[in-house]
């Protein structure tokens, strides 16, 4: 099976500081992919050099077999690669049906966005198809500043699928959220992992071991471990450097 991220001795520095050190990971089709670690262990600067907002000091970057390291984000983006933030990204004085709108005529660019919807029958469908996906059609009509975190987290899922992306990184998507609204943004990106690829960098636990099949964990900038929930569960090494020792468990 060929991986379809491949990341070789990747590494980036700020100032004296190795935020990404030699580190080298291949995650593979058909499972959803967890990146975990403590707070300075490289997670969003490895999204980063993915989506190409920063540039790596050395190593390569795979994507689907090709290259994809240095190229410019719009590339990278055309390519299928979509991200989602930790701080929600999403246009607040517009309607969740216009900011899904904006974001398809943007990525079709042959759209007029100022250009009535009505005058484009299938991509409208399009927009209402991800609607009704998302569970949002009691609020088509609102504007996105007055919905709750969970709903505009949802918005944003919207948002990078109404691409259709090959592989969407999510930057702890359930952060700020309250238990009703984790569940919900959790069923909908597993929903997501059967025709994406799916990339979750999260802090809660609980969620990881929920819905990731494969997780690896960063330490310092590089590589410590990587396996099944019940195999990061079980390393004495992850408890120890990130957990805490008997901190961690994997659902049954």
């Amino acid at each position: 099976m060929i991986p379809f991220l491949k990341i070789d001795h990747l590494s980036k520095a700020f100032g004296g500081v190795k935020a990404v050190s030699d580190l080298s990971i291949a995650l593979m089709p058909g499972r959803i992919n967890a990146i975990i670690g403590p707070n300075g262990a490289g997670k969003t600067t490895l999204f980063n050099l993915i989506t190409g907002f920063i540039r790596p000091d050395s190593g390569r970057i795979f994507f689907e077999g090709r290259e994809i390291t240095n190229l410019p984000i719009h590339e990278i983006s055309r390519l299928g690669i979509k991200r989602t933030l930790q701080v929600k990204s999403v246009f607040n004085s517009m309607t969740v049906f216009e900011n899904l709108w904006i974001t398809l005529s943007a990525h079709r660019g042959h759209l007029n966005p100022f250009k009535k919807a009505a005058n484009y029958r299938l991509e409208r469908e399009e927009v209402e198809g991800v609607i009704e996906q998302l569970e949002l059609e009691r609020f088509r009509d609102r504007e996105a500043g007055t919905l709750s975190y969970g709903d505009v987290a949802l918005l944003e899922i919207g948002m990078a699928i109404i691409t259709r992306p090959r592989m969407i990184l999510f930057d702890e998507p359930v952060c700020g959220m309250s238990p009703q609204e984790t569940e919900r943004v959790v069923a909908k990106i597993a929903s997501l992992a059967q025709q994406t690829h799916v990339v979750i960098i999260e802090h809660d636990m609980d969620v990881v071991f929920k819905l990731a099949e494969e997780i690896t964990v960063l330490a310092f900038g590089g590589k410590l471990a990587s396996g099944t929930p019940r195999e990061i569960a079980e390393d004495q090494s992850v408890k120890e450097v990130y957990f805490g020792v008997d901190e961690v468990r994997a659902d049954e």
